[in-house]
């Protein structure tokens, strides 16, 4: 039996160099900009509609579209936006990523002019989650702004993805960046001085809030310069006439955002806990049924088997639908009661006892570092569906047979030691992994003992891994 072998997301995200044309029927444009333009697509293998983004290389920075390709591979949260995979010719990228129909919230503001505080706060809660997850991975945007925030589908269930993370750059620990990005209107004052941390992106979020609630943005100016002048002063106001009818728990949580003094701002974290969210936030309703059906799958969720769990990965990022998830990103939020993206232990044994009563407390550290798949000590949003969704999803002949082509990059019909060898080698910075590790995963699926995994080998461990 194969020792664990961390699992990152990005294991699971291919580069390809063959022609997108022969995955995907390309269907009407839905974007455009500088460098190129999105294209709806259907993945012919699922029958799954999703956007691909075309970038022509002679008119981009390769280093900057590697860093969102980088950035999105490694991030995991209900929303980010989910990149699928990449592909690579003389002339262009592909990046393929989710397809959301409701089209950006700056043209849904654009039409309602403003919203609700309730409907506000559906939104507001998802982003700042998303940024509170990225910030506690050290990564900061850097360009949040209603034009890079997605409805997912109908406008009135408001949930969202935030997309375009080509500005966003790792901070490490107290270190600041000196490279200015952001658009006029939402740029934070230090980001115009030349030197900022991740807050930056709080300021940013304080002003979607505000622009939510009444329709227009707090700082403002005929031409850019103009406003850049009136962020740099800080200085702005709750004009009667809109804004009347709003809560002081919004005003105060906009101010506590937008505050000029950066180690006196809000973070992401404790914005979450403020008490607008708590006045305007839906309470949800907790589906015992649910809980226990997700927690009985999270304890059969076996140790130590590191291919396996590296399948059910690919299948959870790349075939499982929108709609069949959509129940478990509603426990994932529930369970997850600080609202930073992640299930800590804490939460975990708060939903385990809030489900059945009583806690034991081995079971859950047990089961949790058999899900933990990075060894980071939290669980992620991809973790969670790959422990706790139902197992007759997953193992699918059509899911099976789409993931295992994947893996057999070469075509053969069969997975070999070099193949799986590359797949825990994607997005590593180093080499240093054990080869040694990599044959006993070989090992443990080849019946027949050839050195390499068949169709039917595939199968058959995918099948014992659930009894």
């Amino acid at each position: 039996m194969t020792e664990d072998i961390l699992i990152h997301k990005e294991n699971v995200i291919s580069h390809k160099t063959s022609n997108i044309s022969k995955e995907y029927t390309f269907g009407k444009t839905i974007g455009s900009g500088a460098f190129g333009q999105v294209r709806l697509a259907i993945h012919k293998a699922t029958k799954q509609a999703r956007a691909v983004k075309i970038i022509q290389k002679s008119k981009v920075d390769m280093k900057v579209l590697m860093n969102e390709v980088n950035v999105l591979s490694k991030l995991s949260h209900p929303n980010i936006m989910q990149i699928y995979e990449m592909f690579d010719d003389n002339s262009n990228v592909y990046i393929v990523s989710e397809y959301c129909k409701g089209g950006e919230l700056f043209d849904i503001i654009s039409q309602k002019g403003g919203f609700s505080e309730k409907e506000a706060c559906i939104i507001m809660k998802q982003l700042m989650s998303a940024i509170c997850y990225s910030h506690q991975n050290h990564i900061v945007h850097r360009d949040l702004k209603p034009e890079n925030i997605l409805l997912e589908g109908d406008t009135d269930e408001l949930a969202i993805k935030i997309i375009d993370w080509g500005c966003a750059q790792k901070i490490k620990v107290s270190k600041q960046s000196k490279q200015a990005d952001g658009t006029a209107y939402y740029i934070a004052p230090e980001v115009l001085k030349g030197e900022y941390n991740e807050k930056c992106d709080i300021w940013a979020c304080g002003v979607i809030f505000y622009i939510l609630l009444c329709g227009y943005p707090p700082f403002n100016g005929e031409t850019d310069d103009e406003i850049y002048l009136a962020v740099l002063s800080g200085k702005f106001e709750f004009p009667e006439e809109d804004w009347s009818e709003i809560s002081d728990e919004a005003k105060s949580l906009i101010k506590k955002m937008l505050t000029k003094d950066v180690k006196k701002r809000i973070s992401a974290l404790d914005s979450m806990q403020d008490p607008w969210f708590k006045k305007f936030g839906e309470k949800t309703n907790f589906d015992k049924k649910l809980a226990s059906n997700v927690l009985n799958n999270m304890k059969k969720f076996k140790k130590h088997r590191t291919l396996e769990k590296t399948i059910i990965s690919f299948i959870i990022n790349q075939l499982i639908k929108k709609d069949e998830r959509k129940e478990l990103q509603k426990q994932f939020k529930d369970w997850d009661t600080n609202g930073d993206g992640v299930l800590s232990r804490e939460e975990i044994i708060n939903g385990y006892k809030k489900t059945y009563g009583k806690v034991d407390v081995n079971e859950i550290d047990n089961m949790i570092k058999s899900i933990d798949l990075d060894g980071n000590g939290v669980i992620d949003y991809n973790e969670f569906l790959a422990c706790s969704i139902n197992k007759d999803k997953i193992i699918r002949n059509d899911n099976l047979r789409i993931c295992f082509n994947e893996f057999d990059t070469d075509g053969s019909g069969t997975i070999s030691l070099n193949e799986i060898t590359n797949i825990f080698k994607r997005g590593k910075e180093d080499d240093n992994e054990d080869l040694e590790a990599f044959k006993r995963i070989i090992k443990d699926a080849d019946e027949n003992g050839d050195g390499e995994i068949s169709f039917e080998e595939f199968q058959d461990i995918m099948n014992k891994f659930f009894m």
